[in-house]
């Protein structure tokens, strides 16, 4: 989860200009982090070339972070 988490803070951090110490599992994306559903759908986007996964199809299913290292997780297995 450490690794997902570092890598998830890293795209987080480039696109957003948000601190990393501002991010955490369980940050809302969209309450916590003031992430709106454009500037997600990039998030995914880089994520998905970093992981080689889908991850925007699942977009809807994301309100915290740790949502989107559970998709990660569960795809991993």
């Amino acid at each position: 989860m450490a690794e997902y988490l570092r890598k998830i803070k890293k795209v987080i951090t480039e696109k957003t200009g948000l601190e990393s110490s501002e991010i955490s599992p369980e940050s809302f994306i969209e309450d916590d982090l003031n992430i709106g559903d454009m500037e997600l759908l990039e998030i995914l986007e880089e994520l998905e070339e970093v992981f080689h996964m889908e991850l925007i199809e699942h977009s809807d299913n994301f309100e915290t972070i740790q949502d989107i290292i559970d998709m990660l997780e569960e795809s991993i297995q």
